[in-house]
C-alpha cells in the first residue's frame, strides 16, 4: 500500500467519525500524480476539497478545481460512450 493509499483510508476514517491525523502534504502529492496519469475519482475529489478547505492556500483550491474538472470530464466521457 502507498503513502497516499494508507492517508487515503485514513481521510475515509475520519469521514465517518474517527478522530484520526491526515497527512495532507502526502495526499496532496498523491492527488497531484492522479491528476497527471488521469486517475482521478470522486474520493479523490473529497480529499481535494479537505485539502482546500483545511490549508486555505490558492495552490490547494487549484488542485481541487483540477481534479473535479478532470473527474467531470470522465463521468462526461463514460456517458457518451
Amino acid at each position: 500500500m502507498s503513502k497516499y493509499d494508507e492517508q487515503l483510508a485514513i481521510f475515509e476514517a475520519k469521514k465517518a467519525g474517527e478522530n484520526k491525523t491526515v497527512n495532507i502534504r502526502i495526499l496532496e502529492r498523491g492527488l497531484r500524480e492522479k491528476l497527471a496519469t488521469g486517475e482521478v475519482s470522486e474520493l479523490d475529489v473529497q480529499a481535494a476539497a479537505h485539502i482546500a478547505k483545511s490549508t486555505g492556500s490558492v495552490s490547494a483550491r487549484a488542485l481541487y478545481s483540477k481534479i473535479k474538472r478532470a473527474t467531470e470530464h470522465a463521468n462526461e466521457t463514460k456517458q457518451t460512450e
